[in-house]
């Protein structure tokens, strides 16, 4: 599947916002519900995570200015920045093949 990212690209994505596979799954995530809100309950529920390691991914994603926090009524809720080009690149990595995905990050 092309999706107008090349490898090299990639790859320094990855490494510089990405190095560990927490944050790996919730870009993935989030990159295929860009516009979606998500609780803490809710981001470890999809990823199958535990709450710790999903916080450790939030913060560390919020730090490089790819999640944002927005007020909820009752809890705060998470969403991928709407800042270009990272709206962008985390939405074509996510358009990847599984496969493909898990062979460049590997590379890393």
């Amino acid at each position: 599947m092309d999706c107008g990212i090349d490898k090299d690209e990639l790859r320094q994505f990855m490494r510089q916002f990405a190095g560990d596979y927490e944050s790996r799954e919730m870009l993935r995530l989030l990159g295929r519900h860009p516009f979606t809100r998500f609780n803490r309950l809710a981001l470890a529920d999809s990823l199958r995570m535990r709450l710790c390691d999903v916080d450790r991914a939030i913060n560390h994603l919020k730090d490089k200015g790819l999640l944002i926090t927005i007020d909820g009524q009752k809890t705060a809720l998470y969403t991928l920045t709407a800042v270009e080009p990272w709206h962008d690149m985390v939405r074509k990595t996510a358009e990847q093949d599984y496969c493909q995905f898990l062979l460049e990050a590997s590379s890393i």
